[in-house]
């Protein structure tokens, strides 16, 4: 699917299939935050390799960094290889939740998603801070730029999957 079509795609979402979503979800955000995240890995080792004395949310960030990329990587992993699978298993059939027959994995895939968007706000915060204080500096500005994306991207990503795709599956859609 090109940048047209998904641009496109995400626009009309709503009208569509939960594969179509699903795909969209997978070829559109998956695959932009895998490769955000290795860039801004990659950032945070050029920041610590340029600057003498770097602001203390560099070292903040880069101190939770491997441990948010690493999690983040592993839920994308799981969407694709148990809940999206499990979802096309079940096609557009609404399930209920207190089934004993739906796993605790599925269960909690398909509650919301607080606890990383308490990660992306901090995130978020010390990009906002590392923007402000380095924003002079370019590669404290890219790496704010591209935590910035990447907190806007995984938004988005959890709206579709929490507004849209998890309420058909629970029968809660308008």
């Amino acid at each position: 699917m090109n940048q047209t079509n998904a641009y496109a795609m995400g626009q009309h979402l709503p009208e569509y299939g939960n594969l179509q979503v699903i795909s969209y979800l997978i070829t559109t955000h998956h695959d932009f935050t895998r490769h955000i995240m290795e860039e801004i890995a990659e950032l945070l080792m050029e920041a610590h390799r340029e600057m003498k004395n770097p602001p203390a949310e560099l070292g903040e960030l880069s101190g939770i960094w491997e441990k948010y990329h690493h999690d983040m990587l592993a839920h994308l992993r799981d969407e694709e290889e148990i809940l999206f699978p499990w979802i096309e298993q079940n096609g557009q059939i609404k399930v209920d939740p207190s089934n004993p027959a739906i796993s605790e994995q599925i269960k909690h895939m398909l509650s919301d998603h607080k606890h990383h968007e308490d990660e992306m706000e901090h995130v978020k915060r010390l990009a906002d801070n590392l923007s402000a204080k380095g924003g002079f500096i370019p590669v404290l500005a890219r790496l704010a730029y591209k935590l910035k994306q990447l907190n806007t991207d995984l938004k988005e990503h959890m709206e579709i999957e929490t507004n849209l795709l998890f309420p058909r599956m629970l029968g809660k859609d308008k």
